[in-house]
C-alpha cells in the first residue's frame, strides 16, 4: 500500500484570473545564468516553433515560449547536467556540448514568486516543482495570460532547491541582451570540477 500522496499537482482554477498573484519585483539591469546547448545559443526559448512542449513550464498551448535560467552557476548546471542525482558521472560529452552563457534583463519586471508561501497562495505545493508537467504547461498558460502580464516564474531548483530558477515568457525577448559571448564548458574545467564535487559527482571522460 502507498503512503502519502499519489496524485499530481491540481491543474489551475477558472477563476485564477481574479486572484491577486505572489509576484516578487526584480529591477532593470538583472542577469541569469543559462548552461544550454551551444547550438542554441543564450537566448533560446523552449520548446521552439512547432514543436510540441517539453519543459516543466512549456506553455501547453503552444502559444508563446520559455526560456530557463537560474540566478547563479550551480543552479543552472544542476537543473542541465544533473537531472539524474542517481548518476554518480557525468559524461564527459554533455559537458562538451554545453556552454555558459550570462544574459541581462534590460526590463523591469514581475515573476509568480514559488520560493516559499506563493505557492500555497495559489492553492500548490512541492508536487508542483517535482511531479508531472501536465499541470505545469496550463498554470504556464494561466500565469501568462493573468491580468497583471507577469514576465515569468521564479521557482526552486528541484534538484537543489537552495538554487533560484527563472521560466521566462518570450514576450520578454525584445528586453534580454547577453552579457558576453558563451563560455564552453570545456574551458571551465576547474569550475566544472567543483561543482561536480559539490553534488557528489565525477566526470566520465569515455
Amino acid at each position: 500500500m502507498t503512503r502519502g500522496p499519489t496524485e499530481p499537482a491540481p491543474f489551475p482554477p477558472a477563476d485564477l484570473a481574479s486572484r491577486p498573484l505572489p509576484l516578487v519585483r526584480w529591477e532593470s539591469g538583472a542577469t541569469v545564468v543559462r548552461v544550454h546547448r551551444a547550438a542554441h545559443g543564450p537566448i533560446h526559448f523552449s520548446p521552439g516553433p512547432d514543436k510540441p512542449p517539453l519543459g516543466r513550464f512549456d506553455s501547453a498551448s503552444g502559444r508563446f515560449g520559455v526560456l530557463y535560467a537560474a540566478q547563479a552557476f550551480e543552479g543552472a548546471f544542476v537543473e542541465t547536467l544533473i537531472r539524474n542525482p542517481a548518476r554518480a558521472l557525468i559524461s564527459l560529452a554533455e559537458i562538451e556540448a554545453r556552454a555558459l552563457s550570462i544574459v541581462a534583463i534590460h526590463e523591469e519586471m514581475l515573476l509568480v514568486d514559488l520560493t516559499g508561501p506563493g505557492l500555497s497562495r495559489l492553492g500548490l505545493d512541492a508536487r508542483f516543482l517535482s511531479g508531472p508537467y501536465d499541470p505545469c504547461g496550463a498554470w504556464a498558460d494561466a500565469l501568462h495570460d493573468h491580468p497583471s502580464q507577469p514576465a515569468g516564474i521564479a521557482y526552486p531548483s528541484r534538484f537543489d532547491p537552495s538554487q533560484l530558477c527563472v521560466a521566462l515568457f518570450s514576450r520578454l525577448a525584445p528586453h534580454l541582451e547577453p552579457v558576453t559571448e558563451p563560455v564552453p564548458l570545456n574551458e571551465m574545467r576547474s569550475d566544472v570540477a567543483l561543482i561536480l564535487d559539490r553534488y557528489g559527482k565525477a566526470l566520465d571522460p569515455g
